[in-house]
């Protein structure tokens, strides 16, 4: 009896701990120790954001070696940096799917939010959008010899270029990020007033006007957008290119990361932190040309159009590795490499449209699937109680408790709620009755026989277990065979019925079990304790 006591205990604190992991109390601004983890819901249960990037293929349609499946795998390797980029954020599950529009290749990226939180969803949006437009260019450059006649006419050129896309686009961010990712010495400047900074003495929307910073005295071209909340947008396009120019063999090949292959963080003969570079074999054969060609030179690194370090070649260096050192800590080295590692894309990509949208069911459907279950399971509960009497409410009790550990599992584990997963939990309220049924009509079968209510209980556990188990693990193996082969959309139903069938049988067999066998103790009346006729 002790023992038994004892386990009853135990299923007391587990509820309560259950109740209060499962339970959303960050809906209502309660902070609860441990249960700080929120359920993950598919798009069609809330709001998402919707983010539509256009792929500049235009250097990569340069190459010889340019086809249509090399175009696919673009496209195909996009997308998996996005999901990359977007599962370190730890915001919610997004899908990522590819678009053509025209001759355009696109990727649509949809983000879900979280329908009562305003300032973490503008938060995550934001995070989103700077993670997945970010693309790290590494480069290695040479010294500039001189600033010729055709290298000014190249930068007036860009201006007037960029002011023809604006003008066919209308789309002036996408334009400007487009520039400032390609090329250097660009500016992109979001202020209320700029004549204090820089020599304005008119702005003209979509123009090229000539420009000079009031402290540097450097020249620009600068082209304005219409006002956007009350504040311009100005694009600087430097009147000189920078003092660094691509390192280029004799065969005019670009010394960047093409030929990267991963990076890492290595450790000088002082501990100091660095960042090494792996590339290529072909990339070997052009390094050892140019540091041929530039010792007694330097040569420097840039990422993100930022110098990191511009160190002097000594002599000839024939290798794959090259090394970055800076004033970092193992830190910010690690920082480094793992950007490196996964903002190298194949082609840049721009930001076209932004748009949020309503979910099909959202708020008010989740209220009402709620409300279905909670009916669900009262009607469950007056049916094995008017059937089973005292045992029905035991293995109600137990039922609730099963409806909690799911829950935690799916929330523990970070399970993605569809709809199809949702309307499983639900049905499988009703669904998990089926093995207390059995043994309790075995238990009125024995009790008819004028077995004892113990004798009888061990007896229906005893028998009734094999044929609960030979009912089950054929649910068990279609629900692993369509979650591995399944859709998106479906395949966390069935994710659901494996969850429930394992836990529906260590409700039956360990909580229900632990529940009765104490009940038993106490109740004399057979009938009381389960209804049944001699």
């Amino acid at each position: 009896m002790r023992h038994l006591v004892f386990r009853l205990f135990l299923i007391v604190i587990f509820w309560i701990g259950l109740f209060s992991y499962v339970f959303p109390w960050s809906n209502y601004g309660i902070n609860i120790p441990f249960t700080w983890r929120d359920y993950k819901l598919w798009l069609d249960l809330q709001w998402w954001i919707e983010l539509d990037y256009k792929i500049d293929l235009e250097e990569a349609k340069k190459d010889v070696d340019y086809t249509k499946e090399k175009e696919t795998q673009i496209v195909e390797w996009l997308k998996s940096i996005i999901d990359k980029r977007v599962a370190t954020l730890n915001i919610n599950d997004s899908v990522i799917s590819s678009a053509n529009y025209g001759w355009e290749q696109h990727i649509i990226v949809q983000i879900p939010l979280k329908w009562n939180n305003t300032l973490e969803n503008s938060k995550n949006i934001e995070k989103a959008k700077d993670a997945i437009w970010k693309v790290v260019k590494i480069e290695f450059k040479e010294q500039r010899s001189e600033i010729t006649e055709q290298d000014l006419l190249d930068r007036k050129k860009m201006a007037e270029s960029a002011i023809l896309e604006i003008a066919n686009t209308k789309n002036f961010k996408e334009v400007s990020d487009k520039y400032k990712l390609n090329y250097e010495n660009i500016i992109i400047w979001e202020v209320e007033k700029i004549t204090e900074l820089y020599e304005i003495k008119d702005i003209k929307y979509n123009t090229i006007i000539e420009t000079t910073d009031l402290s540097s005295k450097d020249e620009w071209y600068l082209i304005v957008s219409e006002i956007v909340n009350e504040k311009y947008n100005f694009l600087f396009i430097s009147k000189t290119p920078s003092a660094w120019i691509s390192a280029k063999d004799s065969k005019w090949r670009i010394l960047n990361d093409k030929y990267f292959i991963k990076s890492s963080v290595q450790f000088n003969e002082a501990f100091t932190p660095m960042v090494e570079l792996t590339f290529n074999n072909e990339w070997a054969k052009i390094f050892w040309e140019l540091s041929t060609r530039l010792v007694g030179q330097q040569m420097a690194i840039f990422v993100w159009w930022e110098l990191l370090t511009a160190p002097n070649i000594n002599e000839p260096i024939l290798g794959w590795k090259a090394v970055i050192t800076w004033n970092y800590t193992p830190e910010s080295a690690r920082a480094l490499s793992q950007d490196i590692n996964t903002w190298v894309v194949p082609a840049p990509i721009y930001l076209t449209s932004e748009k949020t949208i309503d979910s099909r069911l959202w708020a008010e459907s989740l209220e009402k699937m709620a409300f279905a279950w909670i009916t669900g399971f009262l009607l469950i509960l007056v049916f094995l109680v008017f059937v089973y009497r005292l045992s029905g409410l035991m293995s109600a009790i137990a039922l609730l408790i099963y409806i909690l550990l799911v829950l935690a599992i799916v929330k523990s584990l970070g399970i993605v709620l569809t709809l199809a997963s949702v309307a499983w939990l639900i049905l499988s309220v009703w669904m998990a009755i089926d093995a207390n049924i059995l043994i309790f009509e075995r238990l009125k079968d024995e009790l008819r026989n004028w077995k004892s209510i113990t004798e009888s209980i061990n007896i229906w556990f005893k028998w009734s277990w094999s044929a609960i188990w030979d009912s089950n693990i054929t649910w068990l193996l279609v629900a692993l065979i369509l979650f591995i082969f399944g859709i998106n959309m479906i395949k966390w139903f069935w994710l659901m019925l494996a969850i429930w069938l394992l836990v529906s049988l260590f409700s039956v067999m360990w909580i229900s079990r632990v529940l009765i066998d104490l009940l038993s103790k106490t109740i004399k009346s057979e009938k009381n304790f389960v209804w049944f006729k001699k």
